[in-house]
């Protein structure tokens, strides 16, 4: 890496912050997925999942992050996890690190966030204005994710792991442009009621783990 290039550190990641995610009911006719991903369908359908994260201090880097996981897949029988359609921040490290680390799509965008609205406009075309909304008392939960994306040679399958405080929470979408080339977006519905907010997660990003194909 040249002085010029952003730096990100080396895996793992001990990440803080908050986030919320909300689940969808994704329509498989709506799916665009690299060969070899297989969905996991329950009646013709996937559940996707919606998310905005902030990452805060001591985080080896702070920045914000919006994702659209459309579904849950199975990778040529050799991994599994979900599939990042889309993955925006608002750092250059993170999006380097993120893209050459762990195959994600990460792309630049710009976030207005407030207690009752998140705002976020990226470099591709897209805006998305949400409606933000927590309920009920928090429990300290353990947190586990998986993600598995096409690197071409390999798979290359994220995870993270961790605890948080979790409570009920309310993530509309109440306006949206350009959002047409994502793959399951177009008639995906959201799951009412069923939105999660970790409001103070204590997360680490494991080391990739690349599997050839």
């Amino acid at each position: 890496m040249t002085g010029m290039e952003p730096h990100y550190p080396e895996a793992p990641w001990h990440t803080h912050g908050r986030a919320i995610f909300q689940p969808f009911l994704v329509r498989a006719e709506s799916l665009r997925l690299p060969e070899g991903f297989v969905p996991r369908l329950v009646g013709g359908r996937a559940i996707g999942l919606l998310g905005i994260v902030e990452y805060v201090a001591p985080s080896p880097l702070t920045y914000r992050e919006l994702v659209w996981m459309p579904c849950f897949v199975r990778a040529r029988r050799a991994a599994s996890g979900y599939f990042v359609e889309k993955m925006y921040v608002d750092s250059e490290a993170s999006l380097r690190g993120g893209r050459e680390l762990w195959a994600l799509p990460k792309q630049i965008a710009r976030f207005e966030w407030g207690e009752r609205e998140v705002r976020v406009e990226t470099e591709d075309g897209a805006r998305l204005v949400l409606d933000v909304a927590l309920r009920g008392p928090a429990v300290r939960a353990p947190n586990d994710v998986a993600t598995v994306q096409d690197a071409g040679d390999a798979l290359v399958r994220f995870r993270g792991s961790g605890r948080a405080k979790v409570r009920s929470a309310h993530l509309r979408v109440r306006e949206a442009r350009g959002l047409e080339a994502w793959s399951g977006w177009g008639g995906a519905t959201r799951v009412r009621g069923a939105g999660a907010a970790l409001v103070d997660f204590a997360i680490t990003m494991h080391p990739p783990k690349r599997v050839a194909t």
